[in-house]
């Protein structure tokens, strides 16, 4: 199952002490979203007192709550070695509590890690977007669509050739497809982000998509540092999408900046 294999991936991270700081946990379902973050929270870490949840009350998380949480972070871990915030509902912040997490995320205190759970993740500013790392639970639900495979099909060929450190120009020159209109250009990025994830399971040794020797082959050239950066890249491109940025421009631009 997918899901099972993303809590695999981010508490091998964790033991690793590779684990990021922050990431928004992105889902249709608001107690998959919680099932998933409680059991992943309890994976790095077993005492349950080193565990702070905060949601909405009403119709958004309040700013008291996120004070509050964050004021448990900056303290020392109560057993372990790790205190973990999952914020549920966090698309429902105000402004003004987004705001006072930024300061966190900026200036993450040691051992701690965040989970917002979210169902759309555009609702978080954008400058909380870009210092967490976006994990779609979502994925589990993947198209089986004749675009879809066509798009993961070229992501193999750009992602390896990204990889590989090819040239800029020979990358270009294999893109007119997925830039030509949008709807090819979402399912590009998704399948480039699949792409990723996929060449990370294989890095660590789990099945999803490292069937074949030239997969594993390509996996000992990222890192999990690197992959997190070029998932960032490719959520970014998306939401330049999104505001009818032109689809061209924003798919070469994403690859130059990978390269």
């Amino acid at each position: 199952m997918i899901q099972e294999l993303m809590k695999n991936q981010l508490v091998q991270f964790a033991r690793e002490g590779k684990l990021m700081h922050a990431y928004i946990l992105q889902g249709r379902k608001d107690d998959d979203l919680t099932a998933f973050a409680r059991e992943l929270a309890s994976a790095i870490t077993p005492y349950g007192e080193d565990i702070h949840t905060i949601c909405a009350d009403g119709l958004s998380v309040k700013d008291k709550a996120v004070e509050e949480l964050l004021a448990r972070l900056l303290s020392r871990p109560l057993v372990g070695e790790r205190t973990i915030a999952i914020i549920q509902d966090a698309d429902t912040m105000t402004h003004h509590a987004q705001n006072r997490l930024l300061k966190t995320l900026e200036e993450p205190p040691g051992g701690s890690i965040l989970f917002l759970l979210s169902n759309n993740a555009e609702h978080l500013l954008p400058t909380i977007r870009s210092r967490c790392v976006l994990v779609r639970l979502d994925d589990a639900q993947e198209s089986e669509s004749a675009l879809a495979e066509a798009a993961y099909e070229q992501a193999c060929t750009i992602g390896t050739m990204i990889l590989e450190r090819q040239s800029y120009y020979a990358i270009a020159g294999k893109l007119s497809e997925a830039t030509e209109e949008r709807e090819k250009a979402v399912a590009f990025l998704d399948a480039m982000e699949k792409w990723y994830r996929d060449i990370l399971f294989c890095a660590m040794g789990i099945s999803s998509g490292c069937t074949d020797s030239h997969m594993q082959e390509l996996s000992r050239l990222v890192t999990a540092e690197g992959a997190h950066e070029a998932i960032a890249l490719i959520e970014e491109a998306r939401r330049d999408i999104s505001r009818h940025i032109n689809t061209n421009h924003t798919i070469k631009n994403m690859v130059l900046k990978m390269l």
